[in-house]
Order: structure tokens, then sequence, then C-alpha cells
């Protein structure tokens, strides 16, 4: 009898708990805050802990002569290109069996590098304010952009190849032709040099990030701006879409890591993240994890749907400068002013590869609307611009261009020989020779944080566009008090779960 009374008892706590959890669920929905990251458990199934696995080092290449400045995989995972301070563009090869080439051309250091979707024209971007495409063969063959009066920090191919986007410290952002080498048109709100540009992945916008503290969308059919944001403290360097084309990911000077909703205008993520400035933020292509990377030498995974930080990578010597994904995301690369490129094996993804039903930040059905009238009307223009025939003058002048690009002449590749000790090396970290690089991984999962993404809330804009003027002066403080709710919830949230499985656990051995 006692005993059936104390299972009685347990039972009704039980409910009892459940009954407070579900009332502080509601309570957080009144607030506004977005439930899907904050209801994450902080320590991992002993399951998924098994399923778990680090980064790993999978190759070591070294052959710059200064720092690396970008890094774009091939689409075939093949090769990875790299840009570098020490004015020299460079294609290494997978197989050990197969040299990495250098292609000189440029007259000052090159600062971005990009594949075309087809992998068969690599691009380079340089202070000397040219934009070059190679064929990377043994020839070397080459034809330059020149439209910029400043040094030209970065270029990316739209999504169908066609088209060139590339940002400046001349404050501008230009579009590009790749076919004709013509100069499309320009957008020129931006206030102070231009870090970077990238198309969506539907190719119909664009969004560049400068020093003037904004991110602006653009319109690539109108060339409007259609959407701005403005950064608080310090500016963003490097901004990217996420896979789905409907949220931005910037990376910022203050060593914070953004993450803003297209479809309603606001602030949906923020990590404080590193302790120095973060130069490269880049999603994985599932979407759900974020790779940063920083002048404090260290690199992060940023798990999205969690909202917190599950790795923290060391291996450069200096600041890491860049990183990137391959397009399948099995792997990714990181260049810093170590002058090493190491490419690493991502494996944190393999649970979602095992998943049924895969875990999503954003559905795929989520559309972004856009105010896309203002630029309708040049839909037709931009079309017969396309299909016109060259007069005689522009060819003339599309010769002299060529003529002028044939002085660089064929030999402007210089093969490299990575048969020595500087040359590319294969196999896992403890095969590199001389043990150059000393990698460290911390395995943040079965940790709880204590830097969490700080996720908030915030009503849509009332138009397509905002100033910096129409943007509160208050929003900062309105993003700290929010996110101090957040983090007050979220630790009730998790003391209840674990009282709760106490409970449970307890009440199981009774019944046994």
């Amino acid at each position: 009898m006692p005993a059936t009374r104390l299972v009685s008892h347990l039972i009704s706590v039980v409910q009892i708990i459940r009954f407070q959890f579900s009332n502080c669920d509601n309570h957080r929905r009144e607030y506004g805050h977005t439930v899907q990251h904050c209801t994450k458990q902080v320590r991992p199934s002993n399951a998924m802990a098994q399923k778990a696995c680090d980064p790993t080092v999978e190759r070591h290449f070294k052959g710059h002569k200064n720092g690396i400045t970008g890094l774009c995989f091939h689409p075939g995972t093949h090769q990875i290109a790299s840009s570098s301070l020490d004015h020299t563009l460079m294609v290494w090869n997978f197989n050990e069996r197969v040299r990495a080439f250098r292609f000189l051309a440029h007259k000052d250091i090159v600062l971005d590098t990009a594949y075309a979707p087809s992998g068969e024209i690599v691009v380079s971007a340089s202070r000397d304010r040219s934009v070059r495409l190679w064929i990377p063969t043994i020839r070397g063959e080459s034809l330059d952009f020149r439209g910029h009066m400043g040094a030209v920090r970065s270029v990316r191919f739209s999504p169908d190849g066609e088209k060139l986007v590339t940002a400046s410290d001349d404050k501008s952002v230009k579009l590009w032709m790749v076919c004709r080498r013509r100069f499309l048109m320009s957008f020129t709100e931006h206030k102070n040099w231009v870090r970077s540009a990238k198309f969506s992945p539907d190719g119909r916008l664009v969004v560049s990030c400068s020093d003037d503290k904004t991110i602006k969308l653009w319109d690539v059919v109108s060339g409007k701006c259609v959407k701005t944001f403005n950064e608080v403290k310090g500016p963003a360097l490097d901004v990217e879409f996420h896979p789905s084309g409907a949220a931005l990911g910037s990376a910022n000077i203050g060593g914070c890591v953004k993450l803003y909703d297209l479809r309603t205008a606001c602030l949906q993520q923020h990590y404080v993240a590193h302790s120095g400035q973060v130069n490269k933020a880049t999603f994985h292509p599932n979407g759900n994890f974020i790779l940063t990377a920083s002048d404090d030498s260290t690199m992060k995974v940023l798990d999205l749907l969690e909202g917190r930080p599950i790795y923290t990578l060391k291996a450069h010597s200096g600041g890491v400068t860049t990183a990137a994904f391959s397009l399948n995301g099995d792997f990714f690369a990181s260049g810093g002013s170590d002058r090493q490129l190491l490419v690493w094996k991502s494996n944190f993804d393999r649970d979602d590869n095992a998943r049924k039903t895969p875990r999503q930040l954003i559905s795929p059905g989520a559309k972004l609307k856009l105010n896309m009238k203002q630029g309708e009307s040049d839909v037709s223009k931009i079309e017969e611009d396309k299909n016109r025939t060259i007069t005689d003058d522009e060819k003339e002048k599309l010769e002299v261009d060529e003529d002028r690009d044939e002085e660089y002449g064929t030999e402007s590749m210089a093969e490299f020989d990575s048969g020595d000790s500087d040359g590319c090396c294969k196999g896992p970290l403890r095969d590199i020779p001389g043990g150059r690089v000393d990698v460290e991984v911390i395995n943040m999962r079965n940790q709880r944080p204590m830097e969490r993404g700080h996720i908030a809330k915030f009503p849509p804009y009332q138009h397509s566009t905002c100033s910096a003027s129409e943007l509160p002066n208050q929003s900062h403080t309105v993003v700290e008090a929010l996110s101090g709710q957040v983090e007050s919830l979220r630790s009730t949230i998790v003391l209840m779960e674990e009282r709760l499985g106490m409970v449970e656990r307890e009440l199981e051995n009774l019944i046994v």
C-alpha cells in the first residue's frame, strides 16, 4: 500500500513539472522568441555522441610565399584554388601525382578567387584594379576585366556562370557579362570601401557589405537597392547568402557573426564567437552550420539549429584569413597569414546525413518576397541589350583589348613542382613532413556552452528599404535585453528537463 501511494505521488509530481514546462514554453512564445533554437537539449544523447565525429585534417599544402587571401573548391572537389599576398594564384590538385600550378599575371596582391559553376574557368581579383579569367591548363591563358578605380576585393560568378559581380575600394559593386567581357551596371550607394559581394542562389539578387557599416541587397535586373541592414558597432568584412536564399550571414570586425532573416528583415541570430575580427563566415551547403575564420588564430563551427558553437579549431600559427566548403560539404579548407592551406574532412554533418527527416533551419518552400516592381520595366531592356549585334566600333575595341592581353603571353603560368618539401603533402596529419602544423580540435557538443547564439525577434520593417535614420537608436539595447530574457528562459527549461528526467528514472525503477 505505501508503495502504491508513493508511485501515485511521483506521477503527480511529473504532471506538475510538465505543466510548469508547458507554461514556460508558452511564456517564451508570448515574447516572440524563436522556439526551435531554444528548446534543444544542451547535452546530446549517447547515440548522437557516438555518431558525431570531429573534423580532421586531410591535406596540407604549402607553396605560397605570403599569406593566403581567398579559397575556392573546384565543383568536382578534386582541386582548390588559392589567392595570396605574393601576387599569385595557385591551383592545387588532391591527386599527389598531379603538380600544382602557379599563375602569374597580376601586378599586385591577389585578394580573391572563385571557380565558375562548370569548373572550366577560375577568376581572380587583385589590388592592381583588375579581374582576370584563367583557363587552368598548362598554357595559362587569361583575359582581364578593367573598370574599377580601386582595389578589387571580391569576385563571384552567378549561379548560371554567365555573370560576374565584383566589389571594390572605389565604393562600387559592378556586374559583368562573362562571355562578352562586358560591363553591365554599377551599384553605387555605398559610402566607403566594399568588402564583399555575392549572388543569391537563384541569381536574382546581390548582397554586399561595406566599411560604411551597411549591408545592402540589390536587384540584379533594375540595379536598385531593395533592402539595407545597418550595423550598430563595426562593419561587416564578409557576407553570404544562406543556401535557401532567405537569410544572410555576416562576419563582423568586432568578432561577432550575425544571421539576418530576409523574410522579416530582422536579426535572427547573433554570436559573439571570436576575440579577434572575423574575416570569413561561410555556410555549410545543408544550411545548418556556419564556419568562421578569425584573426584570433581559430575557426569555429556554429550549429544554427542549436544556436551555439560546437567546435573550435586551432591549426594556424597566425590569423585565419579565409575558409571555404566544398560543393557537397564533405570538406572545407582554411588559409591563413602563416601561408599554409589546410583541407579538412567535415565529419560534423554525419548526424544530419543519417537522419531520415533532415534538420532544416529554413524550409525549402520558404519564398522571399521583395518589391521588384521598380525593375520590371528594365527586364526587356537588359534582354535586348544581351542579344544586340556588336557594331564594328565595338569589335575594334575588343580586338584592342585582346591585343593588350597577349602582352602577358601564354607562358604566364609557371609550373610549380610539388615534389620537394614545400609542395603538397598527402595523408593524415601525422604524415605531414616536419610536423609544421599543430592541430587542436575542441569538441563543445557535450559541454554546456557559456556563449550561445543570441536569438532575437523584431517586427518586420514597413518599407522595402531602410536607411540609418530609420533604425531605432535603442536597437542595440533591445537586442541585449531580449538576449538576456532568452538565456534566462533557456536555463529554466534545461533545469526542468534535468529534474523531469531524474523523476522519470526513479519512477521507472519503482515500477520495475
